[in-house]
């Protein structure tokens, strides 16, 4: 069985049906565990308060809007000329809703509502109000609007009016183009989704994404539409109403060379989200794209495709950015200088954008590291304090480097070493109070040991043999509860190369108090210093340790869960693959969030979203896989450093340069056919790749990044199983237990994993797809930053805690499983 809550989603048709009554009271059923007692909650509620308040749209642009994806209800589409004069005033509330379909033999049919929707307020809010728009409305109407404008001011005589007047003409080129690609792609969305309940894929994403921006062009159009005749225009308005309109005309310019790509990619793909063989001047056409259209997603339109209250904190997000840039590796004093003229790329969009799409392009994977372990740095850690609850036990520790003895398997300690020359960053700080050994992200850890955290609300039978120490307790208690059934083994996310289980306690601390049991959260070494195998290995020692210690953790050994986000769940799905090769007793049920499956090269319409992304960039994406594979552009000087002070004028040739490569990209392109794709046993020479086209990509990324993607592409590593799980063979899979997937739809991996739910679908192995809209990547860490997402993380919890029930009735069904505990 399947679910997917549409939560602040836009609908892709026209036959969604509206939550019944029984839908409604189920969503606001059920226990409600309270932990304000130990929540420090006026902390989170003013951080939550302020950014959803710095995150407030004007009211007709409000993200809660819904427009509707129809080619064939053409009475909706004559209502276009009437949108534009239609009140927003009262607007219509939309409920979340959530669609089930049993597909397959489980009885997982028990959760249809694993996420409950909140009750709707009875006041309509700009947070809860969505506005239905019909697809051929939305387009009629900004067609319609723009064309209105253009004649307006081709008859005007100023500058102010002929820029407008040429800015509109682009706008009308564009969507001239965008839309029969549209068209084209919503025809074939069938092929690519999970099934007709679960409609979820790259190519989907990119439409919405793209009707979004059409949603936010057609505000600025209307205001423009009111406000342009008289002299005030051009006193008060022309400027920021410019400025803004071609900022969204830019983005759909390069919304629509995306799109016109993930055309092509459709018959190349053979319907399969994965395109296998793509002929390499399609190839070199993406790679334009990601070195030159990145700039116009990182200023005005910066995190569009997002809930607005994520808007402003990714804008923020992308200021600190490049900010710490500046400041990275530099004296006192200049850094000094940098803070101080900080607020220009909150101030300046367009100085934001293209700073920002030069870091992501040409910056190393030690500065991307450096850049997200800032939240590992004891005073952000330190400042943490105030809005994530305590809880009871707290306790860091390092286990090993004894060999593990289960039963007749042997599980040896870590030996993968670290690499030979990568230079270690300064370590991050103490992680956790308590610690026994400081350590940090980045810093050298000792061979052959693993550091793991245990959280738990309270003290438990048997964690006295650990031992615990009064600096593991953040609450001072003397009560001692049973040992716990049930168990979670937490693995964090951060590409690999980033963050600690310290900086994921903003969801994992409020899951140990409402969940009520034991949580372990396995502290890998990371990358670069690290590379692979080597997060696998701790982890997979950390399993087998927690199996053998149980007693220790509080935990009588019966129902065991493994969660992980991004990274973590890559390295989650691994764990369980190790487990199943090496006979060790499975989790009872692993939880992936937004998990990326497939570290290989991959075209894969949701990877072409990450041009966009201002959280997961494709440029990061590279140097992440770059540096857990141990993979380095050593070959050539490391000059990746931008002088930011000069920046504009150093590379005004070379970006001059790789512009006249960028804008000979095709504007829409053909529509294959289907006898232009490509058959399995068919090898053509348009798609080998030899020096010649490393040469071109050398002109468009710049010698340094082409040798490393040129090393990413010629390695083998990416695709193994124990890096890419997607490639595991059906005889593994089919042996998985029950797996929870938990993407999100505007995210860079919701492809990989609408492949792995497909492919568990095929093997009748027992599992749950659960598409997240409008959060970004990673948005269980985003909590203190709006309400919205606390809110749906709560929701979040409540399913953990539905599966701990249904895995321990499922633990207690199947006596025949072996413990492997003593």
């Amino acid at each position: 069985m399947t679910t997917t809550p549409i939560s602040n989603s836009i609908r892709m048709d026209n036959k969604e049906e509206s939550p019944s009554k029984a839908e409604i009271s189920n969503a606001t059923d059920g226990r409600s565990r309270s932990i304000t007692d130990r929540f420090p909650i006026a902390p989170l509620v003013a951080a939550g308060r302020l950014m959803s308040f710095l995150s407030k749209q004007s009211y007709n642009v409000t993200a809660k809007r819904k427009f509707t994806l129809s080619a064939e209800n053409n009475e909706k589409s004559k209502q276009a000329a009437s949108v534009r004069n239609r009140s927003l005033s009262p607007p219509k509330i939309s409920f979340s809703t959530m669609r089930n379909s049993t597909t397959t033999p489980s009885n997982l049919d028990r959760f249809s509502n694993t996420i409950r929707t909140s009750e709707a307020p009875t006041t309509p809010t700009p947070d809860t109000v969505g506005l239905d728009f019909n697809f051929d409305s939305v387009y009629a109407e900004l067609r319609e609007l723009a064309d209105t404008n253009c004649k307006y001011f081709s008859e005007q005589k100023t500058d102010v009016c002929k820029r407008f007047e040429r800015l509109l003409i682009q706008l009308l080129h564009s969507i001239d183009l965008s839309v029969p690609l549209i068209r084209y792609l919503t025809d074939n969305f069938h092929h690519f989704d999970y099934s007709p309940e679960v409609r979820a894929s790259g190519y989907r994403s990119l439409v919405v994404a793209h009707g979004q921006a059409c949603l936010r062009t057609l505000d600025i159009l209307r205001q423009v539409d009111t406000k342009r005749v008289g002299l005030l225009f051009n006193l008060m308005y022309s400027s920021r109403l410019f400025q803004d309109l071609e900022s969204w005309t830019k983005a759909l310019l390069a919304m629509q060379r995306i799109i016109a790509l993930s055309v092509k990619m459709v018959d190349y793909s053979e319907k399969k989200v994965d395109a296998d063989h793509v002929p390499l001047d399609i190839e070199l056409d993406y790679f334009k794209m990601v070195a030159f259209d990145s700039e116009y997603f990182f200023g005005r339109t910066c995190g569009f495709q997002f809930a607005p209250s994520m808007q402003k904190m990714l804008t923020l997000l992308l200021a600190g950015l490049a900010t710490f840039y500046e400041t990275y590796n530099r004296s006192i004093s200049y850094a000094a200088a940098s803070l101080a003229t900080a607020p220009k790329y909150i101030l300046f969009p367009e100085q934001r954008a293209k700073k920002c799409a030069a870091i992501f392009r040409d910056s190393d994977y030690l500065f991307c590291k450096s850049f997200w372990n800032i939240v590992d740095h004891d005073y952000v850690k330190m400042g943490s304090r105030y809005i994530v609850p305590n809880v009871t036990v707290s306790k860091y520790f390092q286990i090993g480097p004894e060999p593990i003895e289960i039963g007749s398997i042997i599980i040896p300690p870590p030996t993968a070493s670290s690499g030979d020359d990568e230079p270690n960053e300064r370590a991050a700080g103490n992680i956790g109070a308590g610690s026994d050994n400081p350590t940090g992200s980045g810093s050298e850890q000792p061979r052959q040991l693993v550091n793991i955290k245990l959280l738990s609300n309270e003290i438990r039978e048997g964690m006295s043999e650990l031992p615990l120490k009064k600096a593991d307790l953040e609450i001072a208690s003397t009560k001692i509860l049973p040992m716990s059934d049930q168990l979670l083994i937490h693995i964090h996310g951060g590409g690999f190369i980033a963050t600690s289980s310290t900086t994921h306690e903003i969801y994992l601390k409020p899951w140990a108090l409402g969940l009520e049991v034991p949580i372990v959260s396995i502290d890998y070494s990371l990358a670069p210093e690290y590379p692979y195998p080597r997060a696998i290995e701790e982890c997979f020692y950390a399993y087998a340790w927690i199996l053998k210690n149980a007693n220790k953790l509080g935990w009588t050994g019966k129902t065991l869960l493994l969660a992980g986000d991004s990274a973590g769940g890559n390295l989650v799905t691994i764990v369980t693959i190790k487990a199943i090769e090496a006979g060790l007793r499975k989790p009872d049920s692993i939880i992936c969030f937004y998990t990326p499956f497939l570290l290989g090269y991959s075209m894969s319409p949701s990877r072409l979203m990450a041009i966009m992304d201002p959280l997961l960039n494709t440029g990061f994406l590279w140097r992440c896989l770059a540096a857990y594979a141990g993979i380095k552009a050593d070959d050539e000087p490391p000059h990746d450093e931008l002088e930011s002070a000069s920046i504009n004028d150093q590379n005004d040739s070379s970006i001059g340069k790789r512009r006249k490569i960028a804008h000979s990209i095709s504007s829409s392109g053909p529509i294959p056919s289907k006898s232009d794709s490509l058959s399995n046993n068919e090898i053509r020479p348009e798609y080998i790749r030899g020096d010649t086209y490393y040469t071109q990509l050398g002109d468009i990324m710049g010698s340094r990044q082409a040798l490393l993607l040129r090393k990413l592409r010629e390695s083998t590593l990416p695709n193994t199983p124990h890096m890419s799980p997607l490639r595991a063979s059906d005889e593994i899979l089919r042996q998985f237990p029950t797996t929870y997937l938990v993407p999100c739809a505007r995210d860079p991996f919701i492809d990989d994993n609408i492949e792995f739910a497909r492919r568990l679908r095929d093997l009748k192995v027992p599992h749950h797809l659960t598409v997240v809209d409008e959060w970004p990547h990673g948005f269980l860490d985003f909590g203190f930053a709006a309400t919205d997402v606390a809110q749906y993380n709560i929701e979040i919890r409540n399913m953990l805690l539905k599966i701990l029930q249904q895995s321990s009735i499922n633990a207690d069904n199947v006596a025949s499983v072996p413990s492997h505990i003593d």
